[in-house]
């Protein structure tokens, strides 16, 4: 039935998935940032990033690119697999980006 509703009214199928993990993210960015004690201001300065991307991004209002992504990690101290690890751990048991 959800799925037939998304039809009819031309929604994304993918797109409550994609917001899971974008929400996810940003809770990861958004909390590494404070446990380090830096403003977004600071950390945008301090490694050449937009702060209002960062800020975008940790509001869970945009879909990062992977680079932006990896830059932000990077920033933070996190490697690319202690970042998608820390993903991992965010998101909901059983979470799959695929209609099964």
């Amino acid at each position: 039935m959800q799925l037939l509703h998304k039809i009819l009214y031309m929604q994304p199928i993918e797109l409550e998935n994609n917001k899971v993990i974008i929400n996810c993210l940003a809770k990861i960015i958004r909390e590494e940032r404070i446990k380090q004690n830096k403003s977004q201001r600071l950390l945008a300065d301090e490694y050449e990033l937009q702060r209002s991307l960062l800020s975008r991004i940790e509001k869970g209002q945009n879909e990062p690119k992977l680079i932006s992504l990896l830059k932000i990690g990077e920033a933070l101290g996190l490697s690319p697999s202690k970042l998608f690890l820390k993903l991992e751990e965010q998101l909901p048991k059983g979470f799959s980006l695929i209609d099964k």
